[in-house]
C-alpha cells in the first residue's frame, strides 16, 4: 500500500447537514444547519494561479482541506457545508487520498455566514 504524506492536521471544521423541509411551491428547501460531525483539518489556501483557472470553467475553490478518512465522513457530500475559522463554507469537490486515509475537500468560502 502507498503511504501518503500525513497533512498537518492543526485546524478543526465542524460539518453541518441541512435540516430541510418542503415549501409551497413542494421544493425542499433548507431551514438551518444541524452538527454531523467534527475534524481535525488541514487548510490550504487555493493560489492565484488556480483560482484564475478554476474561474475560467466557472468553479470556484478557495482552499483545501485534509481529514482523516472515517466511515461517518465518508458519507460527506456536496450537499453538506462546513464550519471553519467562523465561517460556513460550501463544498465543491471532495476526494478519497491513498486507501481510506485521508479526504480532501475542496470548498468556498460562504459570503455573509
Amino acid at each position: 500500500m502507498k503511504t501518503v504524506e500525513v497533512p498537518r492536521l492543526d485546524r478543526r471544521i465542524v460539518f453541518l447537514r441541512a435540516v430541510v423541509e418542503e415549501n409551497e411551491a413542494g421544493e425542499l428547501e433548507a431551514l438551518a444547519w444541524d452538527e454531523f460531525a467534527s475534524a481535525r483539518a488541514s487548510y490550504e489556501p487555493v493560489s492565484d494561479g488556480e483560482r484564475l483557472r478554476a474561474a475560467a470553467v466557472e468553479q470556484k475553490t478557495d482552499a483545501r482541506f485534509r481529514v482523516r478518512w472515517t466511515s461517518r465522513l465518508a458519507m460527506v457530500t456536496g450537499e453538506f457545508r462546513f464550519r471553519f475559522d467562523g465561517s460556513d463554507w460550501r463544498i465543491t469537490g471532495i476526494k478519497e487520498i491513498g486507501r481510506r486515509q485521508f479526504l480532501e475537500i475542496s470548498a468556498w468560502r460562504l459570503v455573509g455566514s
